[in-house]
């Protein structure tokens, strides 16, 4: 009796530890998101430090989402601008994005700088398209960093910039996300 209770506190072990060690689910609710605008009349910069993010290594899984009216501007009015006229963020409250990486190209056992390449959809103001990008993934003692920068269009999604301010604001924007650490998760 007394080898089987050990037997079975072994077995709990091994497999409590093997859980600890191969957790392949990776989530955020800090996740930075900024976008910037250069033009040579005026630099835009907004950042957003509550995306959310859950990303799983095991099935090649991610999921973003950040809402609207959590960008901040260097100007109010530019912030007023951007919900009321152009992202309309009582209507469209959220951004997202929904994808796909393949799971053998990353290794959370290797620390260090990974690189994937992520397919899946993006969807602001309401509309969605399709969206590809870079994602570099660093893992240092199983926890893990994720960071992209890509480029979007606004007028991709249907955001109307009045002809009065159309040169202030680049027709490509660059916008960055940085996931900060984040631990395994199996929840």
């Amino acid at each position: 009796m007394h080898r089987f209770f050990i037997s079975i506190c072994w077995m709990l072990i091994i497999i409590c530890s093997s859980t600890l060690v191969y957790a392949q689910r990776y989530t955020s609710r800090t996740v930075f998101i900024g976008f910037e605008s250069v033009t040579s009349l005026e630099t835009i910069k907004a950042e957003n430090k509550n995306g959310v993010l859950i990303l799983d290594v095991n099935s090649g899984k991610v999921e973003a989402a950040v809402l609207i009216k959590g960008f901040l501007f260097r100007k109010s009015l530019m912030q007023q601008h951007f919900n009321d006229s152009y992202l309309e963020s009582d209507k469209f409250p959220k951004a997202q994005f929904s994808g796909n990486f393949d799971p053998a190209a990353v290794s959370i056992q290797k620390n260090g700088k990974q690189f994937i390449e992520l397919k899946g959809s993006i969807t602001i103001h309401g509309v969605t398209k399709p969206h590809h990008c870079q994602i570099q993934l660093e893992f240092k003692e199983g926890n893990c960093l994720g960071f992209a920068s890509f480029p979007i269009k606004p007028e991709d999604f249907s955001i109307q910039v009045p002809a009065l301010v159309r040169d202030n604001i680049n027709k490509q924007l660059k916008v960055e996300l940085n996931t900060g650490w984040m631990k395994p998760n199996n929840r």
